[in-house]
């Protein structure tokens, strides 16, 4: 489990000093929630795999049937957040969705990786 949060805060990390270096080096410009889709994709992520640890433990023949739930209430969630970015910042509508798509597809990478390694029950 802390191997799980030192990951993602890595990568919630990585990906920040990224947006941030790139726009003092003038490589582009950042998006106005751009700290705000980070932490979002980090505290979401890190919620959801959380309470998948503890139903593996717990429930461990439920546990597959959780975790496409916990997909389809991702996306909409993430769906409905894209939907607040665009609709607060119409003129950045391609940093700050990129941006989330970005993170959001790290992040899952971090939580499939995780939770699908042997030996983390």
């Amino acid at each position: 489990m802390a191997r799980f949060f030192l990951s993602l805060s890595g990568v919630a990390l990585l990906v920040g000093f990224t947006c941030w270096i790139g726009s003092v080096l003038g490589w582009w410009v950042l998006p106005l929630f751009w700290r705000e889709v980070i932490f979002f994709g980090f505290a979401f992520t890190g919620i959801i795999t959380y309470n998948l640890f503890l139903l593996r433990r717990k429930q461990p023949q439920s546990f597959v049937q959780f975790y496409l739930l916990s997909i389809i209430l991702k996306m909409i969630i993430g769906l409905a957040f894209v939907f607040f970015l665009i609709w607060k910042s119409p003129t950045e509508i391609r940093g700050n969705v990129g941006l989330f798509l970005l993170t959001y597809l790290l992040f899952t990478l971090v939580e499939v990786f995780v939770l699908m390694r042997k030996g983390n029950g």
